[in-house]
C-alpha cells in the first residue's frame, strides 16, 4: 500500500510540475517560465524569503515539539509536512502582496487569475468530492484530500490579501 501512495504521489508531483510550467508561460507576457523583477522588487521578496524561511523553521520545531511530546493530531504526517511548505509560501505570497512586488514585469495579471481560479476550482472539486463521499475524514483522520485544502487555505489567504490592499490603495487614492 505504501509503496502505491509513493508512486501516486510521485506521479501527481510530476504533473503538478508540469502544469506549472505550462502555467507560468501562458501567464507570463513573454512566454517565459521565470518571472521577471527588478531590482526593488528583488530586494524586497529577499526579506519576504527570509520570513518564510522562519515561519517554516518555527513550524516544524511546533511539529517536533508535538511529536516529542507524543501528541497526535488527526492529520497525517505528511500533510502536517506539507502544511509546513503552504504555511511558507502563504507568508510569502502576503508579504509581497503587501508591499507590492506580488506581481512581476512580465506577468499578465488577468491570465494569473485564470491560473488562480483554475487551481482553486481543481483543490475544490477534490474537497467537495471527499466530503460528498465521505471519504474526507476516515476513521477520525483527514484523509489525503486534506492536502488540497490546504491550498484552498493559502489561495484563500492570498486572496483575502489582494483584497484588503485593493481597498487600500484604493482608499489611498482618493
Amino acid at each position: 500500500m505504501f509503496f502505491y501512495r509513493s508512486i501516486g504521489l510521485l506521479c501527481g508531483i510530476l504533473v503538478g510540475v508540469v502544469l506549472c510550467v505550462v502555467f507560468f508561460r501562458y501567464a507570463n507576457t513573454d512566454k517565459k517560465i521565470k518571472t521577471n523583477y527588478d531590482e526593488r522588487q528583488e530586494g524586497i521578496r529577499n526579506k519576504a524569503y527570509k520570513y518564510a524561511f522562519y515561519t517554516v523553521l518555527f513550524y516544524e520545531a511546533l511539529l517536533l515539539f508535538l511529536g516529542v511530546g507524543d501528541i497526535k493530531l488527526p492529520i497525517p504526517s505528511y500533510a502536517l509536512n506539507f502544511f509546513g511548505i503552504i504555511l511558507g509560501c502563504t507568508v510569502l505570497g502576503v508579504y509581497c502582496v503587501f508591499k507590492d512586488v506580488f506581481w512581476g514585469m512580465n506577468n499578465n495579471k488577468k491570465r494569473y487569475f485564470i491560473v488562480f481560479t483554475l487551481c482553486i476550482l481543481l483543490n475544490l472539486f477534490s474537497v467537495i468530492g471527499s466530503i460528498i463521499s465521505g471519504m474526507f475524514i476516515v476513521d477520525g483522520v483527514m484523509s489525503f484530500a486534506a492536502v488540497n485544502f490546504m491550498v484552498l487555505f493559502m489561495f484563500a489567504i492570498l486572496s483575502i490579501a489582494m483584497i484588503i490592499k485593493a481597498v487600500k490603495d484604493k482608499g489611498e487614492e482618493t
